[in-house]
């Protein structure tokens, strides 16, 4: 029977045709979500047909964005292969050991690794698979190839650097997981007039203007720090590193960093009923000595601020409060300007018509859940995403979650599973 698909819209001049071979999973980028599943294909015998589609021109992760002491949340077992094959010539153990540095990790008494060395990691893994991988190539749109009425495979519309567009088709698509944004927990910015944007700084460019803020000045530099989150905090710290910077103020809604009020400005106690009668209370804000290790190491460096100039510049905490007044006066804003924007979303527009919704698979994966009928058994769409806190650490089953992938792409679906819970998504 002829096979047909959704008419597309290149928006450019040129168009290759459909290449003749049917891989057996494309996948949307090439990040460490889909590194994870490439290292899980290459370990299964025999790999499947895999493409990966990459708009960048070379494999990075957060390149230029690392703090110099900066570490990952999780330990280093939590890698790209070591819960799924303890064996992986991936691992990062493996990796140590080849850039001769094992046993001085090991003796560094530290599990969770640096993470500029942790993108080394990524990049020495995926030097591996440079021939399975295009590079500058986005994609930009995927569509149903359909036999008869039922969706036999997928067809993938990609545009190179040159504005050349390519077509490929798959049984199975690996896209990202609609990205989760922190930015509706941030305060506004309201009437703060900062000349024309000069003197706020997105964390994005932190790195790249660290040393501005730390120059020699007649004064020293007062900054407010607006964000939420894990990348919010270790800016926070690498400021108090520095003794040129004066008072540091953080605005955020993240209840995270709650315990570091303790070094703000006190509220005055509320009445209260006498703790006789009083009913023990659920929501008791965490302790300093509760609080993460890079939530206390802001502590101790702010108190060490304190003591060394005596008491003229500390840190100060907002929480959920009105943003304008308080940093009317600083040198410098440092915000959390990160896109919202979701890459599947988009790219999936022309499945809502087939799709019910997605099933979670684990913290990293979900597979979505198409109408009965509508879809062949073995064409599947993933969403996988290894990036959790803003995309600064990895969800700790995503080698796990890639080995998933991979064992359902292998194996001969011949019936549709039933009565499955979706959850609403596209």
């Amino acid at each position: 029977m002829a096979h047909s698909t959704k008419p597309l819209e290149p928006g450019c001049s040129s168009v290759t045709p459909a290449a003749t071979a049917l891989y057996d999973l494309v996948c949307v980028g090439f990040g460490p979500a889909q590194l994870a599943t490439a290292i899980a294909n290459r370990e299964t015998k025999p790999p499947s047909s895999v493409l990966f589609l990459e708009r960048k021109s070379s494999f990075s992760w957060h390149s230029g964005t690392h703090g110099a002491r900066t570490r990952l949340e999780g330990p280093f077992i939590y890698d790209l292969a070591t819960l799924r094959n303890p064996r992986s010539a991936f691992s990062y153990a493996n990796y140590l050991l080849a850039r001769n540095r094992l046993i001085e990790f090991a003796n560094s008494d530290r599990l969770n690794p640096l993470r500029i060395e942790f993108e080394d990691y990524l990049k020495w893994c995926a030097e591996h698979f440079k021939d399975q991988v295009r590079y500058s190539s986005e994609v930009v749109k995927i569509v149903p190839i359909l036999s008869g009425d039922v969706v036999s495979a997928w067809q993938v519309a990609v545009r190179d650097e040159k504005g050349a567009l390519s077509l490929f088709r798959a049984k199975n698509i690996l896209a990202p997981s609609p990205a989760s944004s922190d930015r509706s927990k941030l305060p506004p910015l309201v009437s703060v007039d900062f000349l024309a944007g000069e003197r706020i700084i997105s964390m994005d460019d932190y790195q790249s203007r660290r040393n501005e803020l730390r120059g020699t000045t007649e004064s020293r530099h007062n900054i407010a720090v607006f964000g939420a989150g894990r990348r919010t905090a270790e800016i926070v710290d690498d400021l108090l590193s520095c003794p040129r910077l004066g008072n540091i103020t953080v605005v955020t809604e993240d209840e995270s960093l709650a315990p570091l009020q303790a070094l703000a400005e006190q509220e005055p106690p509320r009445p209260q009923l006498c703790s006789i009668w009083a009913k023990p209370s659920s929501n008791q804000k965490a302790s300093i000595p509760e609080a993460s290790e890079l939530v206390q190491s802001i502590y101790m460096r702010a108190y060490e601020k304190q003591v060394a100039s005596r008491g003229q510049y500390t840190l100060r905490v907002i929480i959920g409060k009105e943003a304008a007044g308080t940093c009317s006066s600083v040198n410098f804003i440092i915000r959390d300007t990160r896109d919202d924007a979701s890459l599947s979303t988009g790219l999936l527009q022309n499945l809502d018509k087939l799709a019910l919704g997605c099933w979670p698979k684990g913290d990293s994966l979900e597979e979505v859940q198409f109408k009965r009928g509508a879809v062949d058994p073995g064409c599947r769409v993933f969403l996988m995403s290894a990036n959790t806190e803003g995309g600064r650490s990895l969800a700790k089953d995503v080698a796990v979650m890639a080995g998933h992938v991979v064992k359902l792409m292998s194996q001969k679906v011949e019936t549709r599973r039933n009565d499955v819970i979706a959850q609403a998504r596209m």
